[in-house]
């Protein structure tokens, strides 16, 4: 038996955060969610941060630069959090300055409603 898909009135809306980070190491997709979702867990706690629903969308490199001989990697992440949430993933991820003995930074670049959207405006235009 196929499962039903929910129609769209019964649906979770989500808003996709367009993140830049930097870091001193070279960060995967796969290890950059735990980041995340430890700093808001930290900073809100499980009960609060289970209605995020966080999730890495994209993730893409944009560039390794050197500063005071040390490497700094540019990235631009599309993380998907749900509607009303933004301002609480966005102060959590604030918090965020060190993983693993390694520097971290993570602002903020906009909010967008599609990942289309994120992606023409925040990412496509720093290119």
């Amino acid at each position: 038996m196929k499962l039903k898909v929910l129609p769209p009135t019964i649906r979770k809306n989500h808003h996709y955060l367009i993140l830049d980070v930097k870091s001193e190491v070279e960060i995967s997709k796969e290890e950059m969610l735990p980041y995340l979702w430890d700093a808001c867990i930290r900073y809100w706690g499980e009960n609060h941060s289970s209605n995020f629903n966080l999730w890495i969308m994209r993730h893409y490199f944009i560039c390794k630069t050197s500063q005071n001989n040390e490497a700094i990697f540019n990235y631009k992440t599309v993380l998907r959090c749900r509607r009303s949430y933004e301002d609480d993933v966005r102060v959590a991820l604030s918090t965020l300055t060190r993983k693993n003995k390694n520097r971290i930074a993570i602002n903020t670049i906009g909010i967008s409603g599609t990942i289309k959207s994120g992606i023409n405006k925040f990412i496509k235009e720093d290119d």
